[in-house]
């Protein structure tokens, strides 16, 4: 055993470590194999220092390490350990050394070349669905030689023995090497929208090239060509070669073979009419989207038959390229997708991209935001390219949908809610030829530049609204809690404007109860947008699972606070539009408005929606306010903070706005104390909740589209109402059955107490202890008896991401 006075001190092994790294020459010798090893794409220039680092570390004890002094914790973290098959990207590996070489010069069967094309279209899609490029579309070895397949490289060949019965060439320098192409400028043209960064987020998507080339220069129109010779090929050489071969399923692998070049061709030439500036080419990209989807549903009926067909070729997909492209990142496997993952992806993505092509055909501001709304909702979620391309056609170069202004999308907004006078957003030219009226003529120049001032500083919080309704569901409830002050501030001053637009105007208020009451059309829209985003971060919370069991009641009171005000604010709308209050000359103004009707009935469908929401809110916090007062609500103990304190964690991000009023826990206990109500009272009024939000329910699903304004979006629409019609029954039902188990579970506790005063009226002596049972007893065992069910309330989110159905199990 070495004794430490034996060891090397530390000035003696940083002295021997500085010798040997003097004596250490990195420069790689430039000899012929050298200079061909460098010239590779993919394989980096190494030295073998193995002898360098025994020497180095030849007196070392083990535990022993030589680090510079700025050597910390942090780079203990990132260090990887060499000779570790789990860390060291640059060791070889066994299955390395037995690996067969890839050989470009093969001539590939149809199969081979059909197994090799499905293969790489899994990768593609496991790139979309957020995987690198390193471990999906670069493990092709086509892709990285694609451009050398061409027919000198099979003419000098010199180990070229291949006989007249051999697979032509043509299926490797035409076939493959188009597909390849196509595929590789799909990719770019993903890259190219995804790399303007305007919804993906590092879970989403990932944009390394790790320096590799696309292909840039390489023109599309070129690619589509390619394609095309190909297909021609097939059809006139290729299909008649592999008939002549006789095989059973040659048919089969005809129709494989020519349907995937088909849809890579109709699949790139989607993009490349997207790609266009101005959405000028979308008509054109719905074409070709129809027949991609066509193709698509083809290869999906046939893939019993169609995806066994393909085989796969040795070295064509080589997954430790990774370790070569990302020698600094620890190795990280991957699983693929399958074939019948990849083409439910593609599917998935087609009609997303199908669905912004539709809002092209603008209806109205309130349609358009309905779209994005339920769009973002959809099941499964929409990849982040389609998201990316939905905001690109949403708002880009300032403008909407390529042709509209930001000023008109908020005049269109504004008026379909409020339906201001016309005057507000009224052009110079049509103020020109407007009936003269001496009082707005004179002041409408300053009610321009005030309505001006409010588009502009409307224009950035609504449009960030618009690019947040286009991230993934988790980013959505992060960035519109982030923006939540912007619309709070834009309130403000828009009710400011509001009051200046009043004076100008000489507005004459409506006469209520509670006073005169003004219209504040800009600032009531503003008020209208605001809650909805309140109500939203609230309910993602569901759909996120962000919420304990024993924090629902408190979620689903305030939610129905928040849906109180928004309601008592829309009908406060709907009476200054229906109220006729103008002159005649302000009624000519008016002229050119939406019709009241548009208004009214808008109106009526958000009011509707509302009540139904509140009514099913409402329903399930005091089914839970019941449910404790039987006992079946069973919640954990809280050990490292308490009820109050997870009040205010869920809803301090309100505490910094002017409006709503923020409402405190000691609102929340007084409101659901409900001491003076039966556990009985609280699930029939409960009860009557769901029956009412059926009822409204019912009413939304018999309105028209145009009167919802779900103009792009109905049948989602129609989906949700259905949903929450299935929630609101599903309820009911439940709460029919809780409502039997409680009543009999009262009759055996009565029967009980009765036969327990008859024992105690029989016996003969009566002591101190015997006392009649008071009413807090008796409820304590009627508690008893219903837990002695050992039921518990269980909440299943089985209809709706944010509304469950609760039950007894």
């Amino acid at each position: 055993m070495t004794s430490p006075s034996d060891l090397p001190s530390k000035d003696d092994l940083v002295k021997k470590t500085q010798v040997a790294l003097s004596k250490l020459n990195l420069t790689v010798d430039q000899t012929e194999e050298s200079t061909e090893h460098s010239n590779s794409l993919l394989l980096p220039q190494y030295k073998d220092i193995t002898k360098f680092l025994d020497e180095a570390t030849d007196e070392f004890e083990i535990g022993q390490l030589v680090h510079l002094e700025s050597f910390g914790l942090y780079d203990a973290m990132s260090s990887i350990e060499i000779m570790d098959p789990k860390m060291d990207s640059g060791m070889i590996l066994d299955s390395d050394l037995n690996k067969p070489p890839f050989n470009l010069r093969a001539r590939l069967k149809p199969k081979e070349v059909l197994g090799i094309i499905d293969h790489l279209f899994n990768c593609e899609m496991t790139w979309h669905s957020g995987h690198s490029l390193s471990q999906t579309i670069f493990t092709c070895m086509y892709f990285h030689h694609v451009s050398e397949l061409n027919q000198e490289l099979f003419i000098n060949d010199p180990n070229d023995d291949s006989t007249d019965s051999d697979s032509p060439i043509e299926f490797v320098i035409l076939v493959l090497k188009s597909y390849v192409f196509g595929t590789i400028k799909c990719c770019h043209l993903v890259w190219d929208e995804m790399t303007k960064g305007n919804v993906y987020e590092e879970e989403d998507f990932s944009t390394n090239k790790y320096g590799i080339s696309m292909y840039e220069n390489f023109p599309d129109s070129q690619c589509i060509k390619l394609i095309e010779d190909a297909e021609t090929w097939m059809e006139q050489h290729g299909c008649k070669w592999i008939r002549e071969k006789g095989q059973h399923d040659c048919e089969n692998v005809i129709r494989a073979i020519l349907s995937r070049l088909h849809l890579r061709k109709s699949f790139l030439l989607v993009l490349m009419h997207m790609s266009q500036s101005r959405c000028q080419q979308y008509l054109q990209a719905q074409r070709h989207l129809n027949t991609s989807m066509q193709l698509l549903n083809g290869i999906k009926e046939g893939a019993n038959v169609s995806l066994s067909l393909g085989v796969d070729v040795s070295g064509a997909f080589d997954p430790l390229i990774n370790r070569k492209l990302v020698s600094q990142t620890p190795p990280r496997p991957i699983r693929l997708l399958t074939m019948q993952e990849s083409i439910n992806e593609m599917m998935n993505m087609l009609k997303s991209i199908n669905a912004t092509c539709e809002i092209i055909n603008y209806k109205s501001a309130t349609s358009l935001m309905n779209f994005l709304v339920y769009h973002a909702s959809q099941q499964p979620s929409p990849c982040a390219f389609s998201r990316s391309i939905l905001q690109s056609t949403i708002c880009t170069e300032n403008r909407i949908l390529g042709k509209m202004s930001m000023f008109q999308l908020i005049k269109d907004s504004v008026t379909e809610l409020t339906n201001p006078p016309y005057i507000y957003f009224a052009s110079k030219i049509d103020i020109a030829t407007s009936p003269k009226d001496d009082l707005i003529d004179e002041n409408k120049s300053e009610i321009s530049k005030l309505v001006h001032n409010f588009v502009d500083s409307t224009v950035k919080p609504l449009t960030d609204l618009y690019r947040i309704l286009c991230h993934n569901r988790s980013r959505q409830r992060r960035n519109m809690c982030k923006v939540l002050t912007d619309w709070d501030l834009l309130q403000e001053e828009a009710e400011h404007i509001d009051t200046k637009l009043q004076s100008l105007t000489n507005e004459e208020p409506l006469i209520t109860e509670e006073g005169p009451s003004y219209s504040f059309h800009l600032s009531s829209w503003v008020y209208h947008r605001k809650l909805v985003l309140l109500e939203d971060i609230l309910f993602l919370g569901f759909e996120l699972d962000l919420y304990g069991t024993h924090e629902y009641m408190m979620i689903y009171w305030y939610i129905d606070y928040l849906l109180g005000v928004h309601y008592q604010h829309l009908e406060r709308t709907h009476m200054h539009v229906t109220e006729n209050k103008k002159s005649k000359k302000q009624q000519e103004n008016l002229r050119l408005a939406p019709p009241p009707t548009s208004t009214v009935s808008l109106l009526v469908s958000q009011r509707l929606m509302i009540i139904a929401k509140q009514d099913i809110c409402r329903g399930i916090h005091r089914t839970i306010s019941a449910l404790r007062k039987t006992g079946h609500a069973i919640f954990p103990r809280l050990e490292f903070d308490d009820e109050s304190t997870r009040f205010w964690h869920r809803f301090r991000m309100y505490r910094t706005l002017g409006s709503p009023t923020i409402l405190s826990y000691k609102d929340f206990k007084d409101m659901t104390q409900f001491d003076n109500i039966t556990a009985m009272d609280l699930f029939n009024v409960s009860l009557q909740n769901f029956q009412a939000a059926r009822s409204s329910i019912e009413k939304l699903l018999a309105m028209k589209p145009s009167e919802l304004r779900m103009d792009f979006c109905h049948a989602d629409f129609t989906k949700e109402l259905q949903a929450m019609l299935r929630v609101c029954i599903a309820n009911i039902v439940s709460l029919h059955k809780i409502i039997e188990e409680c009543k009999e579970n009262e009759i055996v506790t009565s029967h009980k107490q009765q036969k327990q005063k008859q024992r105690q009226k029989n016996k003969k002596s009566l002591t101190s202890s015997s006392v009649t049972p008071s009413s807090s007893s008796i409820q304590t065992q009627k508690l008893t008896s219903l837990r002695k069910d050992n039921k518990v309330a269980n909440f299943e989110f089985k209809y709706h991401p944010w509304y469950p159905v609760i039950t007894l199990k």
